[in-house]
């Protein structure tokens, strides 16, 4: 079975007596089964019993976390188009962690059509998959026999397993083995029994710490400011009587155009009010042809909602927990994006498997690599298992849109031979 993001898979079915209402269902995990602090696949049917077409929304949501780390909402959101007696099946990403199970409803205009709560099975411990002819079920764990074709295309959807077993025969699509080398290269997967690209430390939080304190918010010139201001105001005092008394309005003039003119050119020359820091690094290998492992740090100065395009996760270190936060994943016609609530003060780190970058760039050769000190995560990453005459290609982007400051940084390892 293949996994989508958010198409839609109509199945157009006829219309049976007695069907005059919405029903939707689905299930939370492998087979029902879902793994704690990992990216389990969300499975939602949805039928529609009626007469008439159903143009509605699907709606997720789901209380996580605790009263002393902090609440959050995880919610989700894709448009639904049913023809009368059609039946859609979503696939959607969904991490699991503890709280309420999650709420599926169905609504239209602001009616609500149907509603489930899916049950919450959770796995002691993150399970075998086993893909094939199974003769016997190995040792090491609890196991989940899978079919070639129920192999996801998404390699989040194999984060709660602790190992991928290809049994003799078994053959996977081109699609599902790209998201299996994803998983081993950046997420730290095992899948024996197949090709695996090399494993490739993830970003490590103390270089991401470093990396904060880098980019932060550029501190404004306070003495220029103050000491524009006291000298204006100097100024504004001894000229402004006698020029009133001498009727010479042009010297007025003159002065609160200086005044205005400092106003209008500092934002211009020494930035406006930074409210968001936005700081991306993209990582790519030769040995994983369609993704990238991305990580995005958001650094807000004020309150509000960032919004940020495709499907993220918020990251966290082993042995730590969530931070308490409301994240909204919404579907439509370009794709997924993320929504997240952000607080003065509260960094938050964000994951995905992006898009490999496969071209372009600064080209470097391993020993002998000079680049901006904004590279130093992803320099760390990859210092481990590159080599000496491994190429290496950079690109750091920098913009700032009204009071968000963007940096991206993208690094290509491309092993010798």
């Amino acid at each position: 079975m293949t996994w989508v993001g958010w198409a839609v898979l109509c199945v157009v079915a006829a219309a049976q007596p007695g069907w005059a209402e919405v029903w939707v269902g689905g299930e939370l995990g492998w087979q029902g089964q879902a793994v704690l602090g990992a990216v389990n696949p969300l499975t939602i049917t949805v039928t529609n019993g009626t007469s008439s077409v159903l143009s509605a929304t699907l709606r997720v949501e789901q209380r996580v976390g605790s009263g002393w780390r902090g609440e959050g909402m995880q919610r989700l959101q894709a448009p639904l188009l049913l023809a009368p007696g059609g039946r859609a099946r979503f696939a959607f990403p969904w991490p699991v962690e503890a709280g309420s199970a999650p709420a599926v409803v169905v609504e239209a205009d602001g009616t609500e059509l149907a509603r489930a709560t899916l049950p919450l099975r959770l796995m002691v411990e993150k399970p075998i998959a086993t893909v094939g002819s199974v003769a016997a079920y190995p040792d090491g764990g609890p196991t989940i026999a899978l079919a070639p074709e129920d192999l996801p295309e998404d390699p989040f959807l194999f984060s709660p397993f602790s190992e991928v077993r290809l049994t003799r025969g078994a053959v996977v699509s081109a699609p599902v083995a790209e998201a299996l080398a994803a998983w081993v290269a950046f997420g730290g997967g095992l899948v024996r029994n197949g090709e695996t690209p090399t494993v490739i430390p993830s970003l490590s939080a103390m270089d991401l710490d470093d990396a904060v304190a880098r980019h932060g918010p550029r501190p404004p010139p306070r003495g220029l400011l103050i000491g524009g201001t006291v000298l204006y105001l100097i100024a504004l005092g001894l000229a402004l009587p006698p020029l009133s008394r001498r009727g010479r309005p042009w010297g007025i003039a003159a002065l609160i155009s200086a005044a205005l003119t400092f106003a209008m050119f500092y934002p211009v020359f020494f930035g406006s009010p930074q409210t968001t820091t936005l700081i991306l690094y993209s990582l790519s290998s030769r040995d994983v042809a369609r993704f990238s492992a991305d990580t995005l740090i958001v650094v807000p100065v004020r309150s509000g909602i960032q919004e940020v395009s495709g499907w993220w996760v918020e990251r966290v270190s082993p042995g730590a927990e969530r931070s308490g936060m409301d994240i909204e994943w919404v579907w439509g016609a370009e794709g997924p994006r993320t929504l997240v609530a952000t607080n003065p003060g509260k960094t938050l780190v964000l994951w995905r498997y992006g898009r490999a970058w496969t071209t372009g760039g600064t080209r470097h050769v391993v020993g002998s690599v000079a680049v901006d000190a904004g590279f130093a995560p992803l320099l760390a990453a990859v210092g481990p298992v590159a080599r000496e005459g491994d190429l290496v290609y950079t690109e750091r982007i920098a913009e700032r849109q009204g009071g968000v400051a963007r940096y991206e940084y993208r690094l290509r390892w491309e092993p010798d031979g």
